[in-house]
């Protein structure tokens, strides 16, 4: 019974995977369409996401943007997270401040994409 509820899992896990690619490409070929508010950024930061090594044994880290940023849409106030729909690996945390060098400044103004039909979700990065 333990193969059994590992194919389950595991086949779980891969549709849990194909239903967030999907609500990604979905945010991604809709949000340039999307209205857009003046919201403010709380934080942006560069984070390492994991560890590699590089064959000889020196750590390397893959970087990504992580962002957060309030708005408010007919009154009701949000917290949005994600940049853009997908979000990018890079290789150094130069390139990811480069990313984040717009937003980096908390209590700034910043342009919010959001979806009309579910408000709560947004992008900075529209596309």
């Amino acid at each position: 019974m333990s193969d059994e509820m590992g194919k389950l899992i595991l086949i779980g896990v891969v549709l849990l995977l194909a239903v967030m690619g999907w609500r990604a490409w979905q945010i991604r070929q809709a949000s340039p369409d999307w209205p857009h508010v003046m919201g403010t950024m709380e934080s942006a930061r560069a984070v390492a996401r994991n560890e590699t090594g590089d064959g000889s044994g020196t750590p390397m880290h893959m970087w990504h943007s992580e962002v957060r940023y309030r708005y408010s849409v007919e009154g009701k106030t949000y917290t949005g997270t994600r940049l853009r729909a997908f979000g990018r690996n890079h290789s150094s945390e130069a390139e990811a401040l480069q990313e984040l060098a717009p937003f980096i400044t908390p209590g700034q103004a910043v342009k919010v994409y959001y979806d009309p039909a579910k408000p709560s979700v947004s992008v900075l990065i529209p596309g």
